[in-house]
């Protein structure tokens, strides 16, 4: 092992060396060596042969001339950093997650070529915690702490979102009828208590409408319809506060289920507003900017009050994690834990199926491979990446899980399946417990509620 590692530092100082050789004299060669645009680009080969993000990553061929802001370099659609250049060289940074079987393309004005070969990217996933994780916690952050001095003495909450510039929301129970409602932010290293929500017999829950970037407070009572989202630029200030009025408020679930029965809301692309499956099997949509509500699943004949049709989903199971199809606009994914799937439903037609797991309350598990083969356990929250791909917080078996929609297939990113705990560090490390909660900024980090752990975990694929 101490000769591998002897053996990598000594090629790394030979690249760095022969780096420096070759464009050390870049800066004398501009007008000495312009790009031709009457003769091709000749690409010839590159070094090393794959890596990870930030791979310094050299080009050899001819007729790259001198000018590096004149030069784009592609690995598949990904655009990397050109970091210098001379007339048969051009030195870049592997960019981040360029996808398969990655091809490498220089771009000069209307010229193009693409190098023979494949750049052999490796995925690094590391996990580590932004806040919290000491689970022996005597007390709750206040108005305003440091991020690396955070610890909460309760589990989160399921809900947790990210805006784009980088605020994550997120809550905790207090265990003093109220939630704690905090904003954490690591360009400025503080967590931000926003409110303290005084509550009877509801969960509060936050939202992310990512067609326009706003972050809602809702209820999971669905006999409390209001709603309101946040000014970041304002000290958090509550804005667009309504009442939702539905045309049926007649509700399958019985009893004291209607006080946690709405956990989850999605915003649709196709129309502009949020869907949302309630405890008891049944979908409702509103329109955040009416405050209008339409039901979905059931049609009732207002002279006798009885139900027309039947739900279009089973009555059984929660549902902690809704996302839109990034292509396919009027596809709603959303979890079921208690089912221990993932279920697909057009909201155009109001057709439904499963789209991966075992439907069914004895059916947990967890096992990778394709849509239908896959196993979950508890499944909760859910997110979209810029690519489409599904990640789910597999609460019951304490990891997160991949689903790839092109592909059709499951994968378990980090976390060790059904081995709780608390381990920062690489995927075959990982440990959670009891993961809920779940958000995506725009650079594809992964922000996790750790519940058991009392954290918020970042979990970055690159």
């Amino acid at each position: 092992m101490e000769n591998k590692k002897l053996q990598s530092h000594w090629l790394m100082g030979c690249m760095v060396c022969l780096v420096f050789m070759m464009f050390s004299c870049s800066s004398d060669s501009e007008e000495v060596n312009p790009f031709d645009p009457s003769k091709p680009i000749v690409c010839e080969s590159f070094y090393p042969s794959g890596g990870p993000i930030s791979t310094q990553v050299i080009l050899k061929g001819s007729n790259f001339g001198s000018d590096k802001n004149a030069i784009r370099v592609f690995f598949n659609a990904k655009e990397a950093p050109v970091i210098n250049v001379n007339k048969d060289h051009i030195l870049v940074l592997a960019p981040r997650l360029p996808g398969e079987n990655v091809k490498i393309k220089v771009c000069i004005g209307d010229k193009e070529s693409t190098f023979d070969g494949e750049f052999d990217y490796q995925i690094q996933t590391n996990v580590s915690t932004i806040c919290g994780g000491d689970a022996s916690a005597q007390t709750n952050p206040g108005a305003i702490t440091n991020l690396s001095e955070a610890q909460f003495n309760s589990s989160l909450n399921g809900g947790i979102c990210v805006d784009k510039v980088g605020n994550i929301y997120f809550e905790i129970d207090s265990h003093n009828s109220s939630f704690l409602r905090y904003v954490a932010n690591l360009e400025s290293g503080k967590l931000v208590l926003i409110e303290e929500l005084g509550v009877f017999l509801t969960t509060p829950i936050v939202v992310y409408d990512d067609v326009n970037d706003r972050v809602y407070h809702m209820q999971t009572n669905i006999a409390n319809n209001e709603f309101w989202y946040y000014d970041p630029n304002n000290n958090f200030a509550q804005l667009g506060k309504a009442n939702v009025t539905y045309d049926d408020t007649k509700y399958l679930v019985d009893g004291m289920g209607i006080w946690n029965a709405r956990r989850a809301v999605a915003m649709c692309p196709a129309d502009g507003k949020f869907y949302s499956r309630v405890l008891g099997g049944d979908f409702y949509s509103f329109d955040p900017v009416t405050a209008t509500g339409n039901r979905l699943t059931l049609v009732y004949n207002r002279a006798n009050g009885q139900p027309e049709g039947t739900p279009i989903d089973t009555k059984d199971g929660e549902t902690f994690g809704m996302v839109f199809d990034k292509n396919n606009p009027t596809i709603l994914y959303y979890t079921n834990s208690s089912q221990n799937c993932i279920y697909q439903l057009d909201v155009a037609t109001c057709k439904i199926s499963i789209l991966t797991g075992r439907a069914s309350m004895t059916g947990a598990g967890h096992l990778d491979g394709t849509l239908a083969q896959a196993q979950f356990n508890d499944p909760r929250g859910m997110v979209k990446d810029s690519e489409g791909n599904l990640y789910v917080c597999d609460a019951g078996n304490h990891c997160i899980r991949k689903i790839n929609i092109s592909t059709g297939y499951v994968s378990t990113v980090a976390g060790l399946p059904q081995q709780p705990g608390y381990v920062n560090g690489t995927s075959e490390v990982a440990k959670f417990n009891r993961p809920i909660g779940i958000c995506i900024d725009k650079d594809d980090i992964l922000y996790i509620g750790d519940c058991d752990n009392h954290a918020i975990r970042r979990l970055a694929i690159e």
